[in-house]
């Protein structure tokens, strides 16, 4: 049946991307070749390329889940009545260890990011194809629409003015966070974090309501907030789980 076919299709894009992504984290991305990665999933090389044109589109597919499992556990913890200070601190905790973590991966990932979220639709496509450049626009759509929400929440709260553009803001995180991790020198997670916070601040300026600032929010420092780091082995499982 046509289900069953896409179903298998499905499992096996995802096995390849999650095989391709335990030896990229082992290896490194240039180490990895793609009989590596065909060996590992169970595939022949043929089939490999038939579900992902390059090894990026491999790394991307998997990161791209990662960030949609973060954000569904953002939007579960708003709808619960978290504050958004509160969950965007889960948040950034959550990526910045990811990108201390992984450091060896995130220059692929953040040069396809970067290059291709001015051209992102409005939505991202439903399934890679043979298309290269459609793994870029996918993940950089799901890293906006990560933060997206926190936002609109905030904008609901009356902490930003009411015609904030929320996608544009969260593009502007986005490729704040992206561009810090690029510079490197971050020894641990919670320097990534003070360093996305000077950037937050400087963006958030502008698009705060009037009266307020980042530090008065709710009453408390939002920095006290993102640099309450998670539990390392749990974002380790978190991004490698199936």
């Amino acid at each position: 049946m046509k289900v069953d076919r896409e179903e298998q299709d499905d499992a096996r894009r995802e096995r390849i991307a999650r095989a391709a992504f335990e030896l990229f984290a082992r290896s490194g991305l240039d180490q990895t070749s793609a009989q590596d990665i065909a060996r590992a999933a169970f595939v022949s090389r043929t089939n490999l390329y038939r579900y992902y044109p390059s090894k990026i589109h491999m790394l991307l597919a998997h990161f791209e889940r990662t960030v949609t499992d973060t954000r569904d556990e953002a939007i579960r913890r708003l709808g619960a009545g978290n504050s958004p200070q509160v969950v965007w601190g889960l948040v950034t905790a959550r990526m910045a260890d990811l990108g201390v973590r992984y450091r060896h991966l995130v220059g692929a990932v953040g040069q396809a990011v970067l290059g291709a979220r001015h051209d992102a639709p409005a939505e991202a496509p439903a399934h890679p194809g043979a298309n290269p450049a459609v793994h870029d626009i996918r993940t950089a759509v799901t890293l906006v629409a990560l933060v997206e929400p926190v936002l609109i929440a905030m904008r609901h709260q009356g902490h930003i003015r009411p015609d904030t553009n929320t996608q544009f803001l969260a593009s502007l995180f986005v490729d704040a966070c992206l561009l810090a991790l690029l510079h490197g020198g971050h020894r641990n997670q919670r320097e990534v974090l003070r360093d996305w916070q000077d950037r937050f601040t400087l963006i958030m300026h502008g698009a705060l309501a009037p009266g307020l600032s980042v530090a008065s929010i709710d009453g408390q420092v939002t920095a006290r907030v993102t640099l309450e780091p998670l539990e390392p082995p749990n974002v380790a499982a978190h991004f490698l789980k199936v």
